[in-house]
């Protein structure tokens, strides 16, 4: 693990950031103020007309949060450009093939027109100086083999990003991957949405109750990432089961749902109580 921060996530994110994405630029996601970031400013900021930042723009609710990640880990690259890999299945829901294939080949574009590659190159030293620090404070320290109650843990894969995060996403089913950012991501968090989402949708379809739970939490004021009942549902599912890996390594239950029940404001995960006894009775 020399090095974790992905390139190919890493250039989507400056088209984000030249695409005035929050996600990517604001203080408010995290610590953007920084010399990397000032010199990523710098350097792009020619750039901030070029195509690929343009649609970017114009497709603001598809290029953003999760779904840059998830476009990031199906792509490849190939003779010098980027290309999809084999199967791009898994990448629909959050795209789809026509806009998918346009970004494709603009981000191709701007990672040639700015000499993207040569950037990221000329920053290597820091990026192994900045996975190394992550290893051994963070990941080094996760219970990776707890995952194997759910998932292969052998195909779990972890992303460090300086430019945004903390984001899931699985590739065809079975590539598993946690990019995270900050100083202390939420690398089981992550990890969890790869295999309670598919719970939470059946519970949302299925439970009129814990869906009305889930519609009672949207709050598009102060959650905006969250701007569905569906998206609120695999968050309280995911953070249920993140509660149950930290109090299954001596964390105290009460202390850690009385935190994701305050995430961000008060009572913004009111009924994780309540979830969390739901993913018990699951467990029996």
């Amino acid at each position: 693990m020399k090095n974790m921060v992905d390139e190919r996530f890493e250039c989507a994110a400056v088209i984000c950031r030249l695409a005035g994405r929050p996600e990517y630029s604001s203080p408010e996601f995290g610590a953007f103020n920084t010399d990397y970031h000032k010199e990523v400013t710098d350097t792009f900021a020619p750039f901030a007309s070029h195509k690929a930042v343009d649609y970017a723009r114009e497709l603001t609710n598809i290029i953003c949060y999760d779904k840059v990640l998830k476009f990031a880990v199906h792509i490849k690259k190939a003779a010098g450009k980027f290309v999809f890999i084999d199967d791009i299945n898994s990448l629909f829901g959050a795209w789809n093939r026509d806009n998918s294939e346009r970004f494709l080949d603009l981000f191709s574009q701007f990672y040639v027109d700015t000499d993207y590659e040569r950037f990221f190159n000329s920053h290597l030293t820091l990026f192994e100086a900045s996975t190394k620090k992550f290893v051994d404070e963070m990941y080094s320290h996760v219970d990776l083999k707890w995952f194997d109650k759910y998932v292969d843990s052998a195909n779990l894969r972890c992303i460090y990003s300086l430019s945004s995060g903390n984001y899931a996403a699985t590739v065809n089913g079975k590539i598993i991957y946690c990019l995270v950012h900050g100083g202390t991501p939420p690398i089981t968090h992550e990890y969890c949405h790869s295999f309670a989402d598919a719970i939470a949708d059946k519970w949302y379809k299925e439970n009129p109750k814990f869906r009305k739970w889930c519609d009672d939490s949207v709050n598009l004021e102060k959650l905006p990432f969250y701007n569905s009942g569906q998206f609120m549902a695999r968050e309280y599912v995911t953070r249920a089961y993140d509660v149950l890996y930290i109090v299954e390594h001596g964390g105290n239950l009460r202390d850690w749902l009385a935190k994701e029940r305050d995430f961000l404001y008060k009572d913004s995960f009111k009924y994780i109580g309540d979830v969390y006894n739901m993913i018990l009775e699951l467990e029996k």
